[in-house]
């Protein structure tokens, strides 16, 4: 415990020195910020300090870190739900359906429609850093289990889900996902969005009667799969004791091997938060011949974009990889390359919270606003339900310096801690992956690298001039 706590305080010594004396902001929902500071100070300190875990780590006797990180944790999820579930699952569905409804019937503006807020703010950005945290809450709140448990559908598979598919029908839905957000110039539309949440909700819907609810949400539901995936960082977890707290990550080491469809899944996911920071840089568009001081929107790019997001996902897959491979021939092991894309495809969790957080943190700022005038009149009719119609939407804390220092210091530290918590899971499945410390540790140098390169790669993202 007490090398633990040595760590743990070296770590967080190591990220105060990376963020204390610099601050800047660069973000897409509330204007470009250009930063005025030479970036590449801060971005040292952060990735020095991720660096410097792994350093620290090499040195910690392997097994007291080993005892104290691979805690229990039963992270086992039954998506049959109980009573509670059903009755919440069903207060969804109406949630879903009033969205659907608003999607048609409220203002064409989607920044005061509920159903764009409702699908890109709560039902993506919320929740993803709701199950970072607390965990997989998705089989309470999909709109479908609680519908389906009632009607006495979907409890018995009519047919059965190949194999063979892995969770290729979950990629394929993710991918469209984001490439309706990313790239499609409906993203926003909310009459667009209402075509896209039907055909979302119906193949899923069809899916889960047809094939189960447990093996579809299992494997071909996408918000299901990326739940399920990211709350191995949550440092709260459901055990057989009940309720506990956990340190952040230690669940990878309860958790089976993925299968490659499955660590393919969380490398799209990762890729499309790095592409999702640069597509709208000028250093892109200046790649693609665009001016950006003349920019013209994203009809102009949908093709140059749809293959970048492509070529993203397979560069992060190939350079992921070939870092294990490289890791395995340092350290003279024999380790199938399947099985450790398998195990670590984990430790890319926390980094894709932290640069989620971090580069959507203006935008919840900003969002939450528009929620809070929302609620009052949703549908746009001149109500004002609960006071807050009349509201003022303001970007005034984007305006003063101590704002953006605070915007800036929270989001370098959010992504420091996110590549420091991936260190911490990487070392953890090393040492369970092999048959020394010492092995454990040159395995780990090229995956530290990557680490490293990927801290200073999301803050120089953050802090590039946008459109």
């Amino acid at each position: 415990m007490t090398e633990m706590r040595r760590v743990m305080a070296a770590c967080l010594v190591a990220l105060a020195a990376a963020t204390w004396p610099f601050a800047a902001l660069a973000h897409e929902a509330a204007g470009g910020f250009i930063l005025l500071m030479p970036t590449e100070i801060y971005i040292l300190g952060a990735s020095l300090a991720v660096l410097a875990s792994f350093l620290i780590l090499a040195v910690v006797p392997a097994e007291r870190f080993h005892s104290l990180y691979k805690r229990e944790a039963d992270q086992t999820v039954d998506v049959r739900p109980g009573n509670g579930q059903v009755i919440v699952s069903c207060l969804s569905f109406l949630f879903t359906l009033f969205l659907l409804y608003a999607g048609l019937a409220g203002k064409d503006d989607p920044l005061t429609n509920p159903i764009t807020l409702g699908v890109w703010t709560l039902g993506w950005i919320v929740m993803s850093a709701v199950a970072a945290i607390f965990g997989n809450l998705w089989p309470w709140l999909n709109p479908w289990t609680g519908i389906l448990t009632v009607l006495g559908l979907g409890q018995k598979p009519v047919l059965t889900l190949p194999a063979q598919l892995g969770h290729g029908i979950a990629i394929a839905q993710m991918f469209y996902l984001i490439w309706v957000d990313l790239i499609s110039i409906h993203a926003t539309d909310p009459e667009a969005l209402f075509v896209h949440l039907i055909w979302f909700l119906g193949l899923n819907g069809l899916g889960m009667v047809l094939f189960g609810m447990a093996d579809w949400t299992r494997r071909a539901e996408p918000l299901h799969v990326l739940y399920h995936a990211l709350s191995v960082v949550s440092p709260v977890v459901l055990s057989s004791d009940g309720w506990r707290l956990v340190l952040p990550g230690a669940a990878a080491l309860m958790r089976p091997v993925l299968s490659l469809s499955a660590a393919g899944f969380i490398i799209l996911m990762l890729a499309a938060g790095t592409f999702d920071g640069v597509v709208s840089t000028f250093k892109w568009l200046g790649f693609l011949g665009v001016n950006p001081l003349d920019f013209h929107g994203r009809s102009t790019v949908i093709g140059p974009n749809t293959l970048g997001l492509i070529v993203g996902v397979c560069l992060l897959a190939t350079v992921f990889s070939f870092a294990l491979w490289l890791g395995e021939r340092i350290a003279r092991t024999d380790v199938p390359l399947r099985t450790l894309i398998g195990r670590f495809a984990y430790t890319l969790l926390p980094i894709y919270v932290a640069y989620m957080l971090s580069h959507f943190a203006t935008r919840l700022i900003m969002d939450a606003q528009y929620l809070w005038v929302v609620i009052s009149d949703p549908l746009g009719h001149g109500w004002d339900l609960f006071g807050t119609a009349h509201s003022h939407v303001t970007q005034s804390m984007f305006n003063t310096e101590a704002g953006v220092h605070t915007l800036w210091a929270f989001q370098t530290i959010v992504i420091t801690l996110g590549h420091i918590v991936a260190v911490l899971m990487a070392h953890g499945i090393a040492l369970e992956t092999h048959e020394t410390p010492r092995k454990a540790v040159l395995s780990q140098i090229p995956l530290a690298f990557f680490m490293v390169f990927y801290t200073s790669l999301g803050l120089w993202l953050l802090a590039s001039p946008r459109i």
